[in-house]
């Protein structure tokens, strides 16, 4: 064998032994340090001779990340993950990916649809249809710092089963056609006494030799009044 293909030869038996080294291990994470994005591991399967070995703390791989901006999802313990330790070195591994795990089922995906779904049950879910469904758990709040702007292509409807406020400078209410609707006599009463307080005050421009009349002296007619409560 010529030198050369000596060399080669070493350096395949070196390479391959340093990526026997290498192969990355599955592991669970056994804490977690969410200020450092950091987790400690315990690699499987457990070798019953020397029992769980927890690791050093190790970055926790991400989506994305970077400099104040990034997707992160903080793990459980007991997720589990695959971990590639440097040269082999136990003590300087790295979480590049986090697996499916049979002892912590994940939720069934079906095919082509993304989810994130949160242990307590909110949800987004991009479904096959090209509908996106939000669920939330808890209280929904979203603050927009410029402008916002809402398009729907077919009907809107906005459901509250307590009470709903809309503050604003000034609004504009644009359609074909308006209703406002109260199952009580709320709209009913403002109606009626708003006729009543402008029927005891107003004046007529004519009379009384050119002068503004007082008030009038008979109360509204009852027939006046409005038994409709939906104006539209």
């Amino acid at each position: 064998m010529s030198m050369a293909a000596l060399a080669n030869a070493m350096r395949q038996q070196a390479m391959a032994a340093q990526g026997r080294h290498s192969l990355a291990q599955f592991a669970t994470i056994s804490s977690y340090d969410p200020s450092n994005h950091a987790v400690k591991v315990t690699v499987q399967p457990v070798d019953p001779e020397i029992g769980e070995q927890e690791s050093n703390w190790m970055p926790l791989g991400a989506i994305g990340i970077g400099n104040g901006w990034g997707v992160a999802v903080g793990p459980q313990i007991g997720d589990q993950v695959l971990v590639v330790f440097e040269h082999g070195d136990f003590s300087s591994g790295t979480i590049v990916a986090r697996v499916f795990s049979v002892a912590q089922q994940a939720p069934a995906v079906p095919s082509g649809e993304i989810w994130a779904l949160h242990q307590t049950g909110s949800f987004i879910k991009m479904v096959t249809s090209g509908d996106v469904n939000v669920s939330t758990a808890g209280n929904l709040t979203a603050t927009v710092a410029g402008n916002m702007a809402s398009t729907v292509g077919g009907n809107a409807s906005v459901t509250a089963t307590g009470s709903a406020t809309i503050k604003a400078a000034s609004a504009i209410v644009q359609a074909a056609s308006i209703k406002l609707q109260s199952a009580g006599n709320a709209l009913q009463n403002l109606l009626n006494s708003l006729f009543a307080a402008w029927a005891t005050t107003h004046v007529h421009s004519n009379g009384n030799g050119g002068a503004n009349t007082g008030a009038p002296v008979t109360p509204p007619p009852a027939n006046g009044q409005t038994s409709i409560v939906q104006a539209e």
